[in-house]
């Protein structure tokens, strides 16, 4: 019975993974998800509503492909189970979950099926790429944890000094502390959306300091994250030099 089934697996099945997973069935169904993605935000624009049966019938084909090529992708795995529960079995389920368009108040979430672009990270050098962020983020966790309470403390710092600076002022932008920190979220973030501002010279004066903080603490991060990346890239480099001169010999 096992050899019966190990035989079926070598034959039609393992040619039709090897078709599936081949480089002009995964180029077709990237076109796919990038066209599902055009074709929904084309039908956003109201110059569109009259094509609106055409949108239907364009969305249920690209739910029809996509379910075929899962239902493929299931018959035709190794392990079933495995792809399945793995990450792109889920992003590929996810992709046709969208079927919940025929339940009103459901149809955005057709979006999902752009989720299937994770399946260009299958790409072994992607993979790899992936692999090594995670792992610098993981070897800086306990510092992005503490810069992320000392980011929490200066939001409630800054949202404290400009609700003093600006109540009287401005009461109905910065009237209380939690009013005034959406502007110390922005503040310190430096994207500035100018929706509230300071308009005494305390609150700007205050609010160049805020500034000048928060240059600081976004360029942390960075300054960690490409720390470990360039020291994780050295090493990979140096143990590639010694795995080729161990050839060498």
């Amino acid at each position: 019975m096992l050899n019966d089934v190990n035989n079926e697996y070598t034959g039609f099945r393992k040619d039709l993974y090897e078709i599936i997973e081949g480089p002009v069935i995964s180029g077709i169904i990237q076109f796919l998800i990038l066209a599902s993605a055009i074709a929904f935000v084309l039908e956003t624009e109201s110059a569109f509503d009259k094509y609106e049966s055409y949108f239907v019938i364009i969305d249920w084909s690209f739910l029809t492909l996509f379910s075929i090529e899962y239902i493929l992708r299931v018959y035709t795995a190794p392990d079933r189970k495995g792809f399945i529960f793995s990450f792109f079995g889920i992003i590929d389920l996810l992709a046709i979950l969208p079927a919940l368009v025929l339940i009103p108040g459901f149809r955005v979430l057709r979006v999902l099926r752009f989720l299937r672009i994770f399946r260009i990270f299958k790409a072994t050098r992607f993979v790899l790429a992936v692999d090594r962020m995670i792992e610098a983020l993981g070897e800086v966790r306990r510092e992005l944890l503490a810069l992320v309470i000392l980011c929490s403390l200066f939001v409630y710092l800054a949202a404290c000094g400009i609700y003093i600076f600006e109540k009287d002022a401005q009461p109905e932008s910065f009237g209380s502390i939690p009013d005034a920190m959406w502007w110390a979220i922005v503040s310190l973030t430096t994207i500035g959306y100018g929706d509230v501002y300071p308009v005494t010279p305390g609150g700007k004066i205050f609010t160049a300091l805020v500034a000048l903080v928060g240059v600081g603490l976004i360029a942390i991060p960075s300054g960690l994250l490409a720390s470990v990346l360039t020291e994780a890239r050295v090493e990979e480099e140096l143990q590639d030099e010694g795995d080729g001169d161990k050839d060498e010999k």
